[in-house]
This record gives C-alpha cells, structure tokens and sequence, in this order.
C-alpha cells in the first residue's frame, strides 16, 4: 500500500504493508464473536439442560444487549 503526503510542497511516499491493519480486522472480529458467544460457550461447558435453547437465543437476539443478558443469565442458572 502505498501512500503520498504532501508537506509544504514536498511529497513523501511511504509503503506500507497492509498486513497490520488485516490482523486487526480479523483480531477484532475473532475477539467480537467470542464475546458475543460467551453464553452459549457458558451453556455447553456446564452441560446445561437448554444449551440448545441458549444457543438460538444468543444467536437470535444476542445483537441486543437485552438478548445477550438474558442468553447470559440462563446459561449460568441451575442445570435441572
């Protein structure tokens, strides 16, 4: 990638590798869908009962801060 800047008249090229900016990308995208899985993660190692259950709802709704709490709270009640 390269780029140009011009300072008082004089142009300055820089190269640059994009590989910095695509390992934040993919960095930030793995660290948001961990994140918003963290329930459903929760569900499974504790074998809970409606794992299943808190996986569609974290899905479904765990875009919504309100859906996530409640994926959330359920994956970490009592098992029965």
């Amino acid at each position: 990638m390269d780029k140009i800047t011009i300072i008082d008249g004089v142009e300055i090229l820089e190269k640059g590798s994009p590989f910095w900016g695509w390992l934040l990308f993919f960095s930030a995208l793995f660290l948001g869908v961990w994140v918003y899985f963290i329930p459903t993660f929760i569900a499974f190692k504790r074998k809970h009962i409606s794992r299943y259950g808190i996986f569609i709802i974290n899905l479904c709704f765990g875009f919504t801060f309100f859906g996530w709490i409640i994926a959330l709270a359920w994956s970490v009640s009592k098992k029965d």
